[in-house]
């Protein structure tokens, strides 16, 4: 049986197996389209591949064979790491895992073309897959599915930065499209390779819906207390504008005062906001008792996704389980 100290080593090993995959369809040394060098930029930065290593993990973990859901986990990461080159272009972070992101690198068009090029690369990899053509079908649509909904997600996001009557109720609109579907993409692709029914596909679907929320509210306290790897940079939430759940708590407990300050550091202009404004933004949120809203919130979320795990109709529920805690522990 799987411990919960065990699930970190076991996803560090599995994600390592998507490298062939990822290699062969982005060659190095054919850089003269400008698509391979800033992929290769990108992905050499870093990443801890949680995504895929879940699809290998729960395909194996519910009768499967991982080595059929090696190419939809590829596809997983790829579009994952499309996302992070994007979002680093429409957030204006210069900074990814430390090193220049993409677009500071090779510039905003390159970008935006390998991102492009990135979901090309990643249908084309789950066409390949070996497997029948139903399962490809359903494959497929459980991807354009989590793609075009965690789209929706980011245009909230970006559409809803700095609005005055955001609240937490609107947060969760938010995260549930781009996070729950998403979290949860790479353990559904292994489950419909596994060939499960279509029970197991809902409550692993159910089990998203809590821990993908649970992982950006733990997403949003780390931007604002440890950092994300963007250069030792803390607090880009607020200098992006980014609607988090701790700018949606603050508005709805703020004074009016706090919250005239609040509306206008974070629709200020990223380059505009300095160590003050962040100091301040974090005193409101002290005062507000926000960041303690957010621990309490995540905490719930993931109880919730823990009696959710006892309801997934399979024999193994542990690794479940541990797949919850490795995520509730994140801290970074």
């Amino acid at each position: 049986m799987m411990a919960h100290n065990d699930i970190g080593d076991v996803l560090l090993e599995l994600g390592g197996r998507i490298g062939k995959t990822i290699e062969d369809l982005f060659p190095v040394g054919t850089d003269e389209d400008f698509l391979t060098t800033p992929f290769w930029h990108h992905m050499g930065t870093g990443g801890k591949r949680i995504r895929p290593a879940l699809c290998l993990l729960t395909c194996r973990e519910l009768g499967g064979d991982e080595d059929d859901a090696m190419n939809f986990a590829a596809a997983v990461e790829i579009l994952h790491n499309m996302f992070l080159v994007h979002d680093d272009l429409e957030d204006g972070d210069r900074i990814r895992r430390d090193a220049p992101t993409v677009w500071v690198k090779y510039g905003k068009a390159n970008a935006i073309n390998l991102g492009d090029y990135m979901i090309g690369r990643a249908y084309s990899v789950i066409l390949a897959s070996p497997v029948d053509n139903r399962i490809k079908l359903k494959l497929l649509d459980i991807f354009t599915h989590t793609y075009e909904t965690t789209c929706r997600g980011q245009a909230l996001d970006l559409n809803r930065r700095g609005s005055a009557d955001f609240n937490v109720k609107k947060y969760m609109e938010i995260v549930q499209k781009k996070t729950a579907d998403y979290l949860v993409l790479g353990m559904l692709g292994g489950a419909v390779v596994a060939g499960v029914p279509a029970e197991v596909l809902d409550a692993l679907k159910h089990l998203g819906s809590l821990m993908g929320p649970a992982f950006q509210i733990r997403d949003d306290i780390i931007d604002l207390t440890l950092g994300k790897g963007r250069g030792g940079e803390l607090g880009n939430d607020i200098k992006e504008g980014k609607p988090s759940i701790l700018f949606a708590h603050a508005l709805s407990n703020a004074s009016e005062k706090q919250k005239k300050s609040l509306l206008k550091i974070v629709r200020k202009k990223r380059e505009k906001t300095n160590e003050k404004d962040l100091k301040t933004v974090l005193q409101i949120y002290e005062s507000c008792g926000s960041i303690d809203f957010a621990g309490s919130q995540a905490e719930q979320l993931t109880d919730k996704a823990y009696k959710a795990v006892e309801n997934i109709p399979v024999e193994n529920k542990e690794v479940f389980r541990n797949i919850v805690h490795f995520m509730s522990e994140r801290t970074k």
